[in-house]
């Protein structure tokens, strides 16, 4: 009987314990690790979004820059080249492309270009990105010019072209 009883007293788990703390466990290392993904998930997507509207942005300061100092403009179907110029429109393939001093940059976060004179020196310009972000809206004087007109919309689809902004000196953009 002794041996009966010491090994009744001795201290431990049943197996039964011992499976239970594994699957309290195991939802909780689940529940821990589907947490770090989804948080994982929202972190890239953020800084997805932040890339794709720091790019339109700096599209937007470019256009600008451009047309404060810009000593005319004019709307061409041809990539424009020079280095005295600034343009940004749509290819023959529908991709966006922005040229700074006769070099093409090509982003694939816009989808149309919306340009209006108003008051023969004011340019109101629209930019519209993709990607559910909001459209960027803006106008800017252009000091150099006195009397103009324009009323154009260019997109990647069917209205292909590009404002090209001749500056005032070469290297001032």
């Amino acid at each position: 009987m002794k041996k009966l009883n010491f090994f009744r007293s001795k201290k431990g788990f049943t197996l039964i314990e011992v499976i239970a703390a594994l699957i309290i466990t195991s939802i909780l290392m689940v529940a821990v690790i589907s947490v770090f993904l989804m948080s994982q998930k929202i972190y890239t997507r953020g800084g997805d979004i932040s890339y794709k509207q720091k790019s339109i942005t700096n599209i937007e300061t470019d256009l600008q820059n451009a047309l404060a100092t810009a000593t005319s403009f004019t709307v061409d179907t041809i990539q424009p080249t020079s280095t005295t110029v600034y343009g940004i429109g749509f290819n023959s393939q529908g991709n966006c492309v922005e040229v700074i001093n006769g070099v093409a940059y090509q982003t694939d976060q816009i989808t149309a270009l919306s340009f209006n004179v108003s008051n023969g020196n004011t340019m109101n310009y629209e930019i519209v990105p993709k990607h559910e972000m909001s459209v960027l809206k803006g106008g800017i004087v252009m000091n150099n010019i006195k009397s103009a007109t324009l009323n154009t919309q260019l997109n990647g689809d069917d209205k292909k072209g590009y404002l090209v902004i001749t500056l005032v000196n070469k290297g001032d953009f």
